[in-house]
């Protein structure tokens, strides 16, 4: 039936048909002729079709039981007289059209969080806590009393452990309950937050702290940020709990070259050793450790969930092969019997991607592998004195930290050096000796040669004399002549 024949308000059905649920697949599975990565993966729904007084619709969910549950709902409801509202694609309560409450945002937004639980990763619902309690922190009304630096902090607190957290604790403490009674009087209400409110709530996160401190928060928060609450707000406009998307009047934009590399904060192969060399003095299992980040471009999980089984240093070339990552986070984060190991970021559970090890690091991860590493296959590459796996917040305090002083100058951009800049330095060194884009994309691990260049583009060298250089060599070579001077 044409969309403009369809009621457009709810009202409550004579018949209602349920077809059932149809897997849907969208995508084709293919994979690299010298690589195991799946290359596009497929992507699998499951749709509820039913019809409604001779209005078809259709609703798709991610799992199949989500599917069977929304279908079994749809009779359940029918038979209670409900209304159907054609927007929503759902019956709803009459209470529900017209709420009785004020729906405040930190209501809102602890449902929605309980709702994307399940489909988020131990990372991203770590991420998630921390942006909707920070944002919770300020989209308060205008005349609520005004919160102090340390207030603001205690009241963050106090919403990462009672409010966005699953399950909720069942008692709450002094502390808890007093900012809960603060936040019921004070959160504005979800329909009165517009696209100022957002502004404002942007601007604060990316120049200054709970505490007050001034910052620069980096791109790639800001863009996880916005992407968190937008399909927060994104939910509410879907199930007609707000009129208008306020998002979607915001010109508020990231300023120019974020995303881009630092270009201060990336070393070069000689400090990348004599970083690991500051490192090896405080304790020689961490010279390696350091090392196979800076030059073969590791991201610090993947250097810590490396076994013997991964490393090839007998053939030539060497070889690292890396399946997947250790996470750090913590335990009220992940669901009862839920690995803590991660595959490959933007991968499935089965891919790995391998780098060449360079020749010069190759007879250092043998001695590494001899002094350190058990004989087993599955021996941990990189462990603690004690044997255990690396906690990377303990190697920040106890090692990086320290031997970063101790080698870059205070007034250094170096001083500052994160680890993952490590990451970098590699990739950078790549692109810069003449590296190919597509070699340097499989080692990276992005999904995309562009994607790559866009992030490292301000960091490649452009030596004009160098490339004018090759490309004459070139034409020599095809043409046979030298030009005379």
């Amino acid at each position: 039936m044409p969309d403009r024949l369809r009621p457009s308000t709810p009202w409550r059905p004579a018949k209602l048909r349920v077809w059932g649920v149809y897997r849907r697949q969208r995508g084709a599975a293919s994979r690299a002729a010298d690589s195991t990565n799946r290359l596009r993966p497929v992507v699998v729904k499951y749709d509820v079709r039913f019809q409604v007084d001779g209005h078809e619709y259709r609703y798709g969910f991610d799992k199949k039981a989500w599917a069977d549950e929304f279908a079994s709902s749809l009779q359940e409801e029918f038979v209670k007289g409900w209304e159907f509202d054609p927007v929503a694609r759902r019956f709803v309560a009459p209470q529900a059209l017209e709420p009785e409450e004020v729906l405040t945002w930190l209501a809102f937004a602890a449902d929605y969080f309980a709702r994307k639980w399940l489909a988020w990763s131990p990372a991203s619902r770590r991420h998630a806590q921390a942006d909707f309690a920070r944002a919770s922190v300020h989209l308060v009304a205008d005349e609520a009393p005004e919160l102090n630096p340390a207030q603001r902090v205690e009241a963050d607190r106090c919403l990462r452990t009672s409010t966005f957290i699953v399950p909720r604790p069942e008692k709450l403490s002094d502390a808890e309950r007093r900012w809960d009674e603060w936040f019921a009087s004070w959160s504005l209400p979800l329909r009165d937050i517009t696209d100022a409110h957002l502004h404002r709530l942007m601007e604060t996160i990316r120049i200054t702290t709970l505490g007050g401190r001034r910052r620069l928060l980096g791109a790639a928060s800001l863009k996880r940020t916005r992407a968190v609450l937008r399909g927060a707000f994104k939910s509410a406009y879907k199930r007609r709990l707000i009129e208008w998307d306020p998002w979607t009047a915001l010109e508020w934009k990231l300023p120019p070259d974020l995303d881009r590399i630092d270009s201060e904060l990336v070393m070069d192969p000689a400090q990348v050793f004599e970083l690991a060399d500051a490192c090896g003095v405080i304790d020689r299992r961490y010279h390696c450790f350091v090392l196979i980040q800076g030059l073969c471009g590791l991201r610090p999980g993947e250097a810590r969930d490396l076994r013997r089984r991964d490393l090839d240093v007998r053939s030539t070339p060497g070889t690292v092969t890396v399946g997947g990552s250790y996470s750090d986070v913590g335990h009220q984060f992940f669901d009862p019997g839920e690995s803590r190991r991660r595959p490959l970021k933007g991968r499935g559970p089965r891919a790995t991607r391998s780098i060449a090890i360079p020749t010069r690091l190759v007879p250092l991860l043998h001695a590494h592998l001899e002094e350190f590493v058990g004989e087993r296959a599955d021996a941990l590459v990189f462990t603690t004195a004690a044997g255990s796996r690396i906690n990377l917040s303990r190697f920040n305090v106890n090692v990086w930290s320290p031997a970063r002083e101790k080698l870059f100058a205070e007034d250094s951009a170096l001083r500052h050096v994160r680890r993952h800049d490590l990451r970098h330095s590699a990739i950078t060194t790549w692109l810069n000796c003449g590296v190919t884009l597509k070699t340097a994309q499989r080692w990276s691990g992005h999904k995309t040669a562009s994607v790559l260049l866009d992030t490292y583009l301000g960091v490649v060298r452009d030596d004009a004399s160098i490339s004018l250089g090759r490309v004459d060599q070139a034409l020599e070579e095809a043409l046979g002549d030298t030009p005379e001077p």
